[in-house]
Order: structure tokens, then C-alpha cells, then sequence
């Protein structure tokens, strides 16, 4: 089941990914620009955020694995990351960095709130995929609005977000959504919480490893079986590959079939056998008594 749902998954953001890309080349207003957070903030509307919060309350983080087109060229640089180096690069395990997180989540708050839209639109994804396509595809071989063929410092500032896109990607997977986006770590503040996400039967778990190998977040802590849901992105990369179908994506938690044995501190069982000690010889008595 979980196969099919990650194929579904794959289409709907690539679909999301080439339909606003197309729009920016044909010089039109995409509607998927305007399912865009930062963005939609930056115009004066809330009721974006409020939906897509929402949603992350419900379902975890599919804004980040389905909608958003950054994430879905992570993803696809990932994949051929995989598929054409000889040595296939397997994801691990990595702590979060929280602080790193709030530093630029409070510097694009603190712009937003003074004013000043350069700084957060350097942070948003979709504006920073918007800025490639624009600098990348557009000026050189689509429409040109301003009648300018290059420009420099758009130019430099492209080439700087396609260069780190590709570099972090291609060996971290997922780590610039989980640790320099904004709208990754407002989103994280919900998934947290969320109602569905995913969960280790830990009674099938037969320790395989592969759904650490795939989590291009580097969320799945094998070693106690736990995943940060709220650097989850809701890929579904992870139950797919599975084999003993341990991982799902749940309501709860799961709990143990059979509770571990645990120390107690009441007094030793007797009918356990005794530890080995040392025997006391045993000291031969003669028998003094007569026989009448």
C-alpha cells in the first residue's frame, strides 16, 4: 500500500513542481504561487498559513513533501544522487539543530515585521526556486518583461542558491529544509503534534536499517526506534521499503505486544535456583550412641 502511496506522492509534486515552472516561462500568474506561505504572508494574507497549519496539525508535513517545488528539486537530486554514483550514498541518522532553526526562523520574523522583504524572500523556497528559474530558464530563453538579458547580482545570487542546493542535497538529502527554511521550521512547531505520522511497531522491527538509509531528513533513530516527527516530511520513502512492514503512518503510538522483563526489588523468588556459592564441607560426626 505504501508503494503505491509514495508513487501518488512523487506525481503530485512533480506536478507541482512543472506546472509553476511552466507558469514562470509563459510569463502567467500560477495559482500554486498563491499556495505559497512566505509569500502569501508577504501579501497580507493569513489564511494560507492558517490552512496549510492546519493541515500540518492533521497530516504532518505534506506542505514540504508535495507543494512545495524547492523540496520536491531536493528530492530529485537526491534520487539521482543515488541512481548514478557508483558508491549509493546511504542517509544516517543526524541530531537536530534547533538553534540554528530559531536564528533564521527570528531573523525572517524580525524583517517581515520591520518591513523589509529582501531578506525573507531569500529565505522562502519558493521565491529562491522562482529566482533560478527565473535567472536560469527565463532571461535566457523565455519571455523578458524588463528587456534585460543578465543581470549580475540576480545573476551571482541564483548561482549561489543553485550551488548550495546542489552540494547539501546531493550528500544531506533534506538538511537545508530542516535547518535554514523558516517555513520547514513553523511547520515542524505543528507536525510535532500531529494527529497522523509515522510509528515503529517495534514487535516486527527486525533492525534492517533501511528506512534510516532512505530518510533523506535523517530523522529515524534506529537504535530506539524513534522518529523526529518534526523534521518528517511525510515521503513515505521509509514504509515503502520496509520488508516487515514495521513502520506505518498511524494515529498514537504503538505499544508493546509483550512488555519487557524488568528488575524488581521485592524479595528473590524460592523457587528459583539458587546462585552458585561456595559449598560448606561438611563435617562427619561419629555416632556415640549404644545399642542396648
Amino acid at each position: 500500500m505504501y508503494k503505491s502511496i509514495r508513487i501518488i506522492r512523487i506525481l503530485l509534486a512533480l506536478v507541482t513542481m512543472t506546472l509553476p515552472t511552466w507558469a514562470l516561462v509563459a510569463g502567467y500568474d500560477s495559482v500554486f504561487r498563491n499556495m505559497q506561505i512566505l509569500t502569501a504572508l508577504l501579501s497580507g494574507s493569513l489564511l494560507c498559513l492558517v490552512f496549510w497549519l492546519v493541515a500540518t496539525l492533521i497530516y504532518g508535513r505534506i506542505y514540504c513533501s508535495v507543494v512545495c517545488p524547492l523540496g520536491t528539486a531536493m528530492d530529485c537530486i537526491a534520487a539521482a544522487e543515488r541512481t548514478l554514483s557508483r558508491r549509493r550514498r546511504n542517509f544516517r541518522y543526524t541530531p537536530p539543530r534547533n538553534a540554528v532553526r530559531i536564528v533564521f526562523l527570528a531573523i525572517a520574523v524580525l524583517m517581515i515585521l520591520v518591513g523589509g522583504p529582501m531578506l525573507p524572500t531569500l529565505l522562502d523556497p519558493y521565491t529562491e526556486y522562482a529566482r533560478m528559474v527565473e535567472e536560469f530558464l527565463v532571461r535566457p530563453f523565455g519571455r523578458n518583461a524588463d528587456g534585460v538579458r543578465f543581470c549580475l547580482s540576480a545573476f551571482a545570487v541564483a548561482s549561489f542558491i543553485l550551488v548550495s542546493l546542489l552540494g547539501f542535497s546531493w550528500k544531506h538529502g533534506r538538511i537545508l529544509c530542516n535547518t535554514v527554511c523558516p517555513v520547514g521550521t513553523v511547520l515542524a512547531m505543528c507536525s510535532r503534534r500531529s494527529v497522523f505520522h509515522p510509528d515503529i511497531n517495534t514487535d516486527k522491527c527486525i533492525n534492517c536499517g533501511e528506512c534510516e538509509r532512505v530518510c533523506k531528513a535523517g530523522c529515524i533513530r534506529l537504535t530506539d526506534h524513534v522518529v523526529d516527527i518534526d523534521r518528517c516530511v511525510v515521503c513515505f520513502d521509509c514504509m515503502a521499503v520496509c520488508p516487515s512492514d514495521a513502520i506505518t503512518y498511524r494515529q498514537g503510538r504503538h505499544r508493546l505486544g509483550m512488555p519487557m522483563m524488568q528488575a524488581t526489588s521485592g524479595p528473590q523468588n524460592l523457587s528459583a535456583p539458587a546462585q552458585d556459592a561456595p559449598q560448606q564441607p561438611i563435617k562427619e560426626t561419629q555416632n556415640n550412641e549404644t545399642v542396648s
